[in-house]
């Protein structure tokens, strides 16, 4: 039993630190291809949450 629970907590931890990473490398991804490829496209949006934030 205690060998079933060890594979079980390591399934765990890989699982979820691979999902943060994943996670973390989909943001990345997203933010520097809209900064890249659209640098025009983030002042209105600045502009639109710095109006919502007042």
């Amino acid at each position: 039993m205690p060998q079933l629970n060890l594979t079980w907590w390591a399934l765990n931890f890989i699982l979820s630190w691979l999902s943060l990473i994943i996670v973390f490398t989909i943001l990345l991804n997203s933010n520097l291809n809209n900064n890249t490829i659209n640098p025009s496209t983030t002042t209105p949006n600045n502009q639109s949450s710095l109006w919502t934030w007042n």
